[in-house]
């Protein structure tokens, strides 16, 4: 049931990407790109304030209790999205439902370790298929539920389902032990650890390609390259439905050198991606696929590495939770700096993403030089 809890989860995070143009509209904010990075960068903002102290309060009420009641915050926040009545009122809505996002997802890691912590690599990479599936979902099946009935049912139907998923998963999913940290010491030590620090700014290009791409894709799509709305949300699905791929490949790229691959697949999908405004069709849905498959084996094998850098397992929801802080927080600028490019042209923007998908890697290249980091 975690699994499924991480499918809906994805899926609240992504269905409001089809519905970017229609709610900027409805409240008549210009210009529409600000509106739209506004609404994308709410929801990364509350996800990456709270990370951390979802990590400590993981390790006091337990992994379970903390992981559902975000799934229960996000189930209401989404549905009060339905009836906002304002621009204002959405945007803080997306923050609160950020909020929710992040006492799920590193508190949800720590369960899986705890279960599999012989293969939790492999199960990581799992964990991530489901959230492309539910991504996917977010994207593809939602671009008609808004074409038909407009993006108050999309809001609405997300809410509802997650939240009948939640309850069922809330008596489904056995009770994790509250271990407690008594020692505050070593959470700050945790907090301000450099190799904590070097791992997650050197992955953040990636982390934030990924979410830009998948993000803004589908309108490029349909506005710019003039592909029809159904195709156009076929494709954007297939960034994240193609994660599937990408979450059983990290269990075979096991067998290989994991640290050479972390290096070698940003730079591929990174010059790819500064390709984008030269492709035809056929090499948009290639880079869709690709995009989402190898950039989901990137993300699983750093969640993979940044667990086996401590051997507390207390501390593992704090540990990952820094990571999707740092990352999600630096994240949450790249939609509003693509959107600004994007006021000059689409080219400059995919450039701009592109570059910045490789350009933090150095920061991980220290941690490898300097042995915070080996070979996991």
């Amino acid at each position: 049931m975690i699994m499924l809890s991480r499918l809906f989860y994805a899926m609240n995070w992504f269905n409001v990407s089809p519905a970017l143009k229609n709610i900027v509209n409805a409240f008549n904010v210009s210009p529409l790109q600000v509106g739209e990075g506004a609404i994308l960068s709410s929801f990364l903002v509350g996800a990456g304030v709270f990370q951390v102290p979802a990590g400590i309060i993981s390790a006091r009420i337990g992994a379970k209790n903390t992981a559902m009641a975000g799934m229960f915050i996000m189930s209401l926040s989404v549905i009060a999205s339905a009836f906002s009545t304002s621009f204002l009122e959405f945007v803080i809505l997306r923050f609160v439902t950020g909020i929710a996002a992040a006492f799920f997802f590193s508190t949800a890691i720590g369960i899986i370790n705890d279960l599999y912590s012989s293969n939790v690599t492999s199960m990581i990479g799992l964990y991530n298929g489901f959230f492309a599936i539910g991504g996917g979902i977010g994207i593809f099946l939602f671009t008609p539920l808004v074409s038909v009935y407009g993006w108050r049912m999309d809001m609405l139907v997300a809410g509802v389902l997650t939240l009948a998923v939640t309850i069922i998963s809330f008596f489904a999913i056995p009770a994790s032990e509250a271990r407690g940290i008594s020692d505050m010491k070593e959470v700050f030590r945790r907090i301000f650890s450099v190799t904590i620090w070097l791992v997650a700014i050197g992955l953040e290009g990636i982390w934030a390609l990924n979410y830009t791409f998948s993000e803004v894709f589908q309108t490029y799509a349909e506005n710019y390259v003039r592909i029809p709305n159904f195709t156009a949300g076929l494709m954007g699905g297939m960034i994240l439905f193609s994660g599937i791929i990408g979450g059983y490949l990290t269990g075979v790229f096991r067998k290989f050198n994991r640290l050479r691959l972390v290096f070698v697949i940003p730079l591929f999908i990174g010059a790819m991606i500064m390709m984008v405004p030269v492709m035809n069709e056929i090499g948009l849905w290639a880079a869709t696929v690709l995009e989402g498959t190898f950039a989901v084996v990137v993300i699983s094998l750093e969640y993979g590495l940044v667990v086996q850098l401590d051997r507390d397992s207390r501390y593992v929801p704090l540990n990952v939770g820094i990571v999707n802080s740092i990352q999600i927080g630096l994240g949450s600028l790249v939609p509003l700096a693509f959107a600004f490019f994007q006021s000059y042209s689409y080219t400059v923007s995919w450039l701009f993403l592109g570059m910045f998908g490789f350009i933090t890697l150095p920061f991980l290249g220290i941690a490898v030089k300097k042995k915070y980091v080996a070979s996991f």
